[in-house]
């Protein structure tokens, strides 16, 4: 049982971080988990957004842009509630849509479904 978001703490300290983290652990290996281990993120401050895209040679189609909805909730930093549309046709949406096409070359992704996920933040 779990998801994604399994163990997902937004730490303010290097501390707390380290705290975190070994409880992760610690947790794991009580499970008597083979290769115990820990991901660690720099959390980044703004909208994130999914781009969908479906490839055949190297032509990447746009199916959809959502933006999540995302609050604090129950003492979470951020719980998702669900994903809102984005225009196409929106600025946002289209330095989007180039973005997640310029890593899907760049990952020589030339064929099948894709799912990009992409934080904005206030710098870009």
């Amino acid at each position: 049982e779990g998801g994604g978001s399994f163990g997902v703490k937004l730490c303010m300290t290097k501390d707390e971080a380290k705290a975190h983290f070994q409880l992760l652990m610690d947790s794991q290996r009580k499970c008597s988990a083979q290769g115990a281990a820990v991901l660690c993120q720099e959390f980044l401050k703004g909208k994130e957004y999914v781009v969908d895209h479906v490839s055949r040679d190297g032509v990447h189609k746009c199916m959809m842009v959502w933006v999540y909805d995302k609050r604090p909730t129950n003492g979470a930093a951020f719980v998702y509630y669900g994903m809102i549309p984005v225009d196409a046709n929106s600025e946002e949406a289209k330095l989007l849509i180039k973005y997640t096409q310029g890593v899907l070359d760049a990952l020589k992704l030339n064929n099948g479904p894709s799912h990009g996920e992409i934080m904005m933040t206030s710098d870009g």
